[in-house]
This record gives structure tokens, C-alpha cells and sequence, in this order.
């Protein structure tokens, strides 16, 4: 879902609404957009066949090319990219690889002083349960679904309320069956239905479709940006669980949360890893580099570089910024 907050990390709010409004028209995002609504689209983003078609049209100079690129370097204004296919230059160039795979091709290029060996990330936990209050505010709109959500006083968590059907009015047992599953979406609806878990089915339709919110028992989930939540070892296994800087972000979520009358979860050991890595590049290093800068002709555009990523799934305000860098302050 795309979380609809203040924008943060440079991301301009009507540079935000315009780029929406170019891939969701008639979504209403204004009326949403700096609250902590959760924006839940029918059809995904999918930039690979949108470069396709805009290399399609007659009067495109863009060129669209799969290869690996081994190592970069900065030769005054311009930059060669080593690759499978050959050496490229360019005067201008923007790495997206990742928070992982970024760092690497930067440490293949620059040192491995570059490398943070740690990294940070989103988690969600299951804070409890509330009952005897009106559900989330759902909205549907053209292109997608509005759920309602909180951020209190702007802080590091953002909590949403799901409807507790079955055996998932039963304290931590959503989240028991969450650890098997992962958290349930469209996706993953028929193969809940074939195992037969009837309330973790009636919440993956909730979250894919908005429907049967209302419910007499809610659970409560936080997702938190925990800090370093990973370390990083390079090899078969590349991140490490950092258990103490997860409970810490756990026990932060939990103490915010913003609901009177919460049952609180016994089972805050469980957490559903975010896969929203960022922050794992050493960013003194890059600007004594020159990288990264304004003038550089080398610009690091995914979340390796973004140390507060704030508590949502950033994807699409990261792909505003990086849009923001090609063309400057609004335009």
C-alpha cells in the first residue's frame, strides 16, 4: 500500500500529487494526501512495461538494454559503467539497484569503506486487541481503496485496525498464523482458502478489497522503521537478523500506540520482517567521494541512501524523489 503521510526526504507534496495523478487519474489523492491514509491500488505500478512503451513510441531516443554492470567509474563530469555488454559513458547516471545491491557495485567501485554492514528496515508487529469501537473508514475509489490509518503526533509507527473474525478474536493467534503466512494479500487468498484458516482469509479480503470491516473485535498492527534492524555479512546468507534493535522498535510501537482500551499482545517476539531496506550505504564516505552531490554526474536514487525512511512503504516517494532529481524543484 502506498502510505499517503506528510511527504518526507525532499519528496515536494505537489510533485507527489501530480506524479499519482499520472499513474492513478480520478484517485481524489489531494483530498487525502498528508494525513495516514494507506492508498491500496486494483493495479499495481509496474515500471518495466511503462519503460517499454515509452521506448516504443516513434519518437522516443530511449534505449532499453538487460545487463549487469560490474563497476563504475567517475571521471570528471561523465561516468563509465563496466558491463557484460561492454563499457558505457554517460554525463549523467542514477543507480536504483537496491539497498543491497547498490552498496556492492559502489564497493566494487570505490572501496569497501562505502558499506554501512548494517542495514535498516520496516517491521510490523501485532500491538493487541480493541473491541467495542467503529471500525476503520474504507473508501473506494476508481483506481484503488483508501483505508483508513494512524500516526500519532507524527511518530515512528503507523497503526492499522483489521477486523478479528474466527479464531482471530483470540489474543495472538492472528499473528501465530501470520508467522506461517506473512501478512495476507491478494495473492495470497487462494492459498489461504486451501488451508482452511477462515479468519486469516476474512482478513486477506479485507486488505485486498476493504470488505467485511466491520467486526466486533479489531487487532492492531504497527508497522515502525527499526533502525539497523539488520547486519550485514556478505555471502550465502546476506543480513542477519539484529534481534535487540527489533524488540526496541517493538516495545516504542507499543508504548504509542494510540487506542484506549487495548488488550496488548503477549507474542511481541513475532514480527513480519517490512522488506523495505534502506539505509546501508556510509554516506560521509560518498560526499568525500564527491558522489551523490548536486554536481555529480553520479546519483544514488534508491532507499541505500535514505537513513529515515520514515514508518510507511516509501516506494513511491522514493520514486518521486528520484523523479524531483531529474528535473529540479518543481517542475
Amino acid at each position: 500500500p502506498l502510505s499517503l503521510t506528510p511527504p518526507s526526504f525532499g519528496v515536494e507534496t505537489e510533485t507527489f500529487c501530480r506524479l499519482f495523478e499520472s499513474f492513478y487519474p480520478d484517485s481524489d489523492i489531494r483530498r487525502f494526501v498528508g494525513e495516514p491514509w494507506l492508498f491500496v491500488p486494483w493495479k499495481p505500478i509496474r515500471p518495466w512495461p511503462s519503460l517499454q512503451r515509452l521506448a516504443a513510441q516513434g519518437n522516443s531516443s530511449i534505449r532499453l538494454l538487460q545487463t549487469v554492470a560490474g563497476r563504475l567509474h567517475v571521471d570528471g563530469d561523465t561516468v563509465s559503467i563496466a558491463s557484460g555488454l561492454g563499457t558505457f559513458r554517460a554525463r549523467r547516471v542514477w543507480i536504483a539497484a537496491g539497498a543491497l545491491h547498490t552498496p556492492k557495485l559502489l564497493e566494487a567501485s570505490f572501496g569497501p569503506g562505502i558499506i554501512r554492514h548494517a542495514v535498516s528496515d520496516h517491521v510490523t508487529f501485532y500491538v493487541g486487541q480493541i473491541s467495542g469501537i467503529e471500525g476503520p473508514r474504507v473508501i473506494h475509489r476508481r483506481n484503488g481503496i483508501y483505508f483508513q490509518s494512524w500516526r500519532p503526533n507524527g511518530g515512528d509507527a503507523l497503526y492499522t485496525l483489521r477486523p478479528a473474525r474466527f479464531r482471530f478474536r483470540e489474543l495472538d493467534f492472528g499473528i501465530e498464523q501470520r508467522a506461517v503466512f506473512g501478512m495476507p494479500t491478494g495473492g495470497a487468498i487462494t492459498k489461504i482458502a486451501k488451508r482452511m484458516s477462515p479468519g486469516l482469509l476474512a482478513e486477506a479480503l479485507y486488505n485486498r478489497f476493504g470488505v467485511f470491516r466491520t467486526a466486533g473485535t479489531y487487532s492492531v498492527y504497527a508497522q515502525t522503521r527499526a533502525q539497523d534492524a539488520y547486519s550485514w555479512i556478505p555471502g550465502e546468507v546476506p543480513i542477519r537478523a539484529n534481534t535487540p534493535e527489533i524488540q526496541r522498535a517493538a516495545e516504542t510501537a507499543t508504548s504509542l500506540q494510540p487506542f484506549a482500551g487495548l488488550v496488548p499482545s503477549k507474542r511481541m517476539d513475532i514480527y513480519i520482517p517490512g522488506i523495505h531496506l534502506h539505509n546501508s550505504i556510509q554516506r560521509s564516505v560518498c560526499s568525500e567521494l564527491g558522489l551523490n552531490n548536486p554536481s555529480s554526474p553520479l546519483r544514488i536514487v534508491d532507499p541505500s541512501m535514505v537513513e529515515d525512511i520514515g514508518p510507511e512503504h516509501h516506494s513511491f516517494k522514493v520514486l518521486v524523489s528520484a523523479f524531483q532529481s531529474t528535473r529540479g524543484p518543481s517542475q
